[in-house]
């Protein structure tokens, strides 16, 4: 059943399930559907004998108290009047005001209960207004954006790759609520349309999933509790690990808007647009290649990463400056960073690093092959990018 969500301009339809999994004693996941203000959570939690269920539980109750008070309703109220890039960032902040209170809460707790002690919690959060969705990651938790041609992977896992059976946690996280006071809150913001369908899940049901075709396949598969319910049984199957999952699914748009936004402004598509990948494409070219893009923002003297969650990514810069250490070289708006990765193929060069606060596209490698799809459009897209590596290795000879 949809339903109408405060500031959002589509019908949404939602659902969560869970499994506790074989290999657990009890649940320790926790989620969050607070359709009042339009906010969705999923956190795994850690720690011993039922910690890792009071971080969890602490964790995403704090969010909503945070994103349902005053100063949070202020800011995405000021973003629902007008939409720009300054009342999207007072978002971002709002998001990390409320994983930074969780942060502080389950310390707390934890420095105050030695039962607690030692106790943590990943932490996604989806935050739905005007058009978007905004998204907010911390730990191995992920949230999904699935759409009719593609599945896009929205958050960047913070963990080491670790050894052992699908679904098994080792110590491999470097980042998560509870962690510590440095915590990392990633943030990142989506424009959705009609049909597509947002997944927040824990590493219980991606783990078990690892196919990507055939997780895109189950979050599509009926009405949002069919899809829930299928992604569960399936993570069930192999039934280590706690499992959840929510799905939001964006319905009929009923609130038309002249200033749609869409997260590209005609500035930024005019970058974009001047990037060796879409340079001289068409308008409608352009959009459709930048449909399996997601805007990320990097702060002074954060490195940019080749690898996303294990996967190749690429990036089209929109503003700010990226420097390459040994070589001093500069790049800005427009520039092409790792184009290699949309081939597959994990270039030698060094990684650059945000000379000042800087905004991305982000594309990986596996999305950009879905968007080739189409024939006419890859021909256009593989055609820019053969010349444009080709430039790049006589430079560097």
């Amino acid at each position: 059943m949809s339903s109408i969500l405060p500031r959002f301009d589509f019908r949404a339809a939602f659902a969560q399930a869970s499994d506790k999994g074989s290999r657990r004693t009890h649940y320790e996941d926790a989620a969050l559907l607070a359709p009042e203000i339009a906010l969705f959570a999923v956190a795994d939690g850690m720690g011993g004998h039922l910690a890792g269920e009071v971080a969890a539980r602490l964790a995403v109750d704090t969010v909503q108290k945070v994103l349902g008070g005053r100063d949070a309703r202020r800011a995405i109220d000021a973003y629902v009047a007008k939409a720009d890039l300054a009342t999207r960032r007072a978002i971002y902040a709002a998001l990390r005001r409320a994983c930074d209170e969780a942060n502080r809460v389950v310390l707390e707790d934890a420095a105050a209960n030695p039962d607690h002690a030692g106790m943590g919690t990943t932490l996604d959060i989806v935050w739905l207004a005007r058009g978007n969705a905004f998204v907010a990651h911390a730990g191995d938790g992920r949230v999904y954006l699935a759409r009719q041609r593609t599945m896009l992977l929205l958050t960047q896992d913070h963990a080491i790759a670790t050894a052992g059976p699908p679904g098994t946690r080792g110590p491999g996280i470097t980042n998560a609520i509870g962690f510590g006071g440095d915590l990392k809150v990633d943030t990142l913001f989506v424009d959705l349309a009609r049909g597509d369908r947002l997944l927040l899940c824990t590493d219980g049901v991606h783990g078990q999933v690892e196919a990507e075709a055939e997780l895109s396949e189950l979050v599509r598969a009926g009405t949002p509790e069919q899809a829930v319910a299928g992604l569960i049984a399936r993570a069930a199957e192999m039934g280590r690990d706690n499992a959840t999952a929510v799905v939001v699914e964006v319905g009929e748009r009923f609130v038309k808007r002249t200033d749609h936004d869409r997260g590209l402004a005609a500035a930024d598509l005019e970058r974009a647009r001047q990037s060796p990948l879409l340079v001289d494409l068409p308008q409608s070219f352009a959009l459709s290649a930048l449909a399996a893009a997601v805007e990320i923002e990097l702060g002074t003297g954060v490195v940019v990463p080749r690898l996303v969650t294990n996967d190749l990514v690429s990036y089209i810069v929109l503003d700010g400056v990226l420097r390459y250490a040994s070589s001093e070289r500069t790049v800005g708006a427009g520039a092409l960073v790792f184009p290699e990765s949309l081939v597959g193929l994990a270039g030698q060069e060094e990684p650059p690093v945000a000379e000042q606060t800087t905004r991305l596209l982000r594309l990986r490698a596996d999305d950009f092959s879905e968007v080739c799809a189409d024939p006419r459009l890859a021909a256009e897209l593989y055609r820019r990018l053969a010349a444009h590596i080709a430039r790049v290795a006589l430079r560097g000879r």
